[in-house]
């Protein structure tokens, strides 16, 4: 490809104000030297691994040992992904209204019928109306060329690009030109939208066509140096990556879109060549000396694409298949943010140090953290760790805001309302607690006879025993759902009306580096019970926002073990087919959530046995985990209430975890469906109508594994 001198410029300006010599990067880094990384970062990758193997926490966990201990040995199979990942790379013939050739380059397939390349490459739509893809332009293992196979563009059907990340996407035509093949037997590189996929000092594999030659590998020569804003900087060699090759991180993840770099100059500014001769436009880019490469971050290119053109069918199927390759868990490193009039996600990333505010432009800035005060709260010293508030500078028009929660007005919040699905036999009132359990239940200060905490959509009840909620319920309605954007953050607050040593705070969920479990990192996520997104709604975004915010109150948090707190298959997974089951009518529904306080673990057994006697939950850090989690969904039909009821066990995870002795398997956690007298039986609560109400079959047939959601008894 005949590279432009102002795509060179600009990596130049970039590199300028990144203010670093790869050089003395390289040697800062070395080679073999363990990865430092935050806990924030720990949490970040291991949740990456853990889709990126299919929720296989011991896979995934080898694979962040070898990443943080500088291990560069890996499985043969290793190989024989990277031939996988090769298969969706081709050469781009560059032609023009005369079909003359132009140059070459190349792209990669990231969706069905959808290709990638730079910017550069494919200024304009007229740019891929003559051009080639070739795909299987490779050596076999004898040496010997394959046969190509050629395929056309279809810019008529989906074109894109954007000149400031340099990257533009395609339609590829679904037939061979000669009409033999289908372009879906290369498959695709689903893009994964989540940040911080490298770290400095890992190294980076380009896939690509350089100078138009057979498909070859650059196997990792190019570390990764720095981040900066929506690009990344890593070293290279003498056969540097042609333009739109993918990057690749060791897990055959695409980190970047090759595009360009610093190239190597004499006195005069003139651009040389490796072999020390002066570059010009009519040689190829391979034949310069580069300082360093430069690659579009595909976090960057993934949030462009949603912004600009997600509702595009061919874009919205290829970031699908990306989300779906990915963890689906909320990061804990995020919260929610949303700028007037602006459709384009924001984020925060915040690795305890840093913050950078994603927009999806990433600009640095210091991340204010204050006291969780009147008249609004926000993180307090306290719970981040910090012995001191940083300042935050004004970003003119733009106001970057963490979780926000008004205590002020808590007194004031409507909660969770019993009559929302209507009168009568509509009614769903709180469950009750029983006598047994009457001393356990917080009250809030100053009025011992009130126990309700009420929140914007939801309620929850206190167990101050177990510093946990017994329950906590929420209205939903999906008729007045609203976007508010991504969650950018998990700032979680107290709730002043109840004593603070009744909630679970980020004593126990922040870093632990004394527990057995993991030395680095509390394995236990901070569970929400009421889901922020099934509280955001309201009339209006500003108001939805409102409401999804008041879900991060500790009160509302139990800890879960990060793999049951993620996969579609899992907490995450039964949370989004409630949602959906309201989302698909418009309707509105009630969904209550809490743990099982010390329920039976006879060993063998899947479901807890109601009549079997209680066992003391295990301890991690002084605090005892729940085993099991309950969920009700309820909705209305004409004649009556419809119910769905489930127990989650996370019991195989963490009945061990004060010995490291649990195994770390999908099979470990598992999905029953319910009647609500055997949640009544197993909590001691008592869910009035709702015991009445509940579907008959659900009662006499008794408990069900659910394997996948299409199990599931409606």
């Amino acid at each position: 490809m005949l590279i432009k001198p102002s795509v060179m410029a600009s990596s130049e300006q970039r590199f300028k104000k990144a203010d670093f010599s790869p050089a003395e990067m390289d040697k800062k880094l070395g080679d073999g030297r363990p990865i430092d990384m935050s806990g924030v970062k720990l949490q970040v990758r291991r949740r990456q691994l853990l889709a990126q193997y299919d929720g296989d926490p011991i896979r995934a966990q080898i694979g962040l040992e070898r990443i943080i201990n500088g291990n560069d040995l890996d499985s043969v199979n290793y190989l024989l992904k990277g031939v996988r990942a090769s298969h969706a790379v081709c050469r781009i013939q560059l032609n023009d209204a005369n079909s003359n050739l132009l140059g070459y380059a190349s792209g990669f397939l990231i969706g069905p019928g959808v290709l990638i390349t730079n910017h550069h490459v494919f200024g304009a739509a007229q740019d891929a109306v003559n051009s080639i893809a070739d795909f299987d332009y490779e050596l076999d293992l004898d040496g010997q060329e394959r046969a190509s196979v050629h395929f056309g563009f279809e810019p008529a059907k989906l074109f894109y690009t954007n000149d400031k990340l340099d990257y533009s996407v395609v339609a590829v035509a679904p037939v061979s030109r000669n009409g033999g093949r289908s372009l879906s037997d290369w498959g695709w590189l689903p893009l994964n939208g989540d940040p911080g996929k490298g770290d400095p000092g890992e190294y980076l594999t380009i896939i690509q066509h350089p100078g138009g030659q057979t498909k070859q590998i650059c196997v990792r020569e190019n570390k990764l140096l720095k981040y900066f804003g929506d690009f990344v900087w890593y070293m290279t060699d003498t056969t540097s990556g042609s333009s739109g090759s993918p990057a690749f991180n060791r897990f055959w993840q695409v980190v970047a879109l090759h595009h360009s770099g610093v190239p190597k100059k004499n006195a005069k500014g003139e651009i040389l060549c490796i072999d020390g001769t002066v570059w010009n436009q009519t040689r190829d880019e391979t034949a310069i000396d580069w300082i360093a490469n430069e690659g579009a971050r595909v976090s960057s290119i993934v949030a462009d694409l949603k912004a600009s053109m997600g509702s595009h069918p061919l874009v919205k199927a290829a970031l699908e298949s990306g989300e779906r390759a990915q963890a689906t868990i909320e990061r804990s490193v995020m919260a929610p943010i949303a700028a007037k009039n602006e459709r384009a996600e924001m984020w925060i990333e915040d690795d305890g140090e840093t913050a950078s505010l994603v927009v999806p432009l990433r600009i640095p800035i210091e991340l204010r953290r204050l006291a969780a005060t009147s008249p609004k709260a926000t993180i307090s010293p306290v719970e981040t760790g910090k012995a001191d508030a940083i300042p935050v500078p004004a970003l003119d028009a733009l106001t970057v805001e963490a979780v926000t929660i008004d205590q002020t007005t808590l007194g004031s919040r409507p909660g969770y309302q019993p009559n929302f699905l209507g009168s009568g036999k509509f009614s769903v009132p709180l469950p009750k607690i029983p006598a047994s359990l009457k001393s356990e239940v917080a009250t809030l200060k100053g009025k011992a006879a009130q126990s309700e905490l009420k929140y914007f959509n939801y309620s929850v009840v206190m167990n101050k025993r177990r510093k946990l909620a017994f329950f906590s319920v929420v209205n939903i309605d999906a008729s007045e759902q609203q976007d508010v954007g991504r969650r950018m953050g998990d700032s979680w607050f107290f709730d002043p009306r109840i004593d603070a040593a009744f909630q679970t705070g980020n004593e126990f969920y922040g870093r632990q580096s004394t527990f057995e479990a993991d030395r680095t990192a509390n394995p236990f996520d901070r569970g929400h019970l009421v889901r922020r997104l099934d509280a955001t709604w309201g009339s209006s975004v500003d108001e939805a926002k409102e409401h999804g915010n008041d879900s991060f109150h500790f009160t509302n948090c139990s800890p879960q073990f990060f793999s049951f707190n993620q996969g579609r298959r899992l907490w995450l997974g039964l949370e989004d087919y409630t949602r959906d089951t309201l989302l698909r009518n418009r309707e509105k529904g009630i969904v209550m959530n809490g743990p099982i306080f010390d329920g039976p673990d006879a060993e063998g057994s899947q479901l807890p046995d109601p009549n079997a006697p209680a066992h003391t939950d295990p301890k991690f850090g002084g605090l005892p985990i729940p085993k099991y989690f309950w969920k009700i969904l309820v909705t209305r039909e004409d004649d009556g209430l419809k119910i769905l009821a489930f127990i989650m066990s996370q019991r195989n995870l963490i009945l061990n975890i004060d010995r490291i002795e649990e195994r770390f398997t999908d099979e470990d956690v598992k999905v029953f469906q319910v009647s609500v007298a055997d949640i009544s039986k197993l909590t001691q609560l008592d869910f009035g109508p709702l015991m009445d109400a509940d579907r008959e079959e659900a009662a006499t047939v008794g408990a069900r594994r659910i394997e996948s959601f299409s199990d599931i008894r409606i």
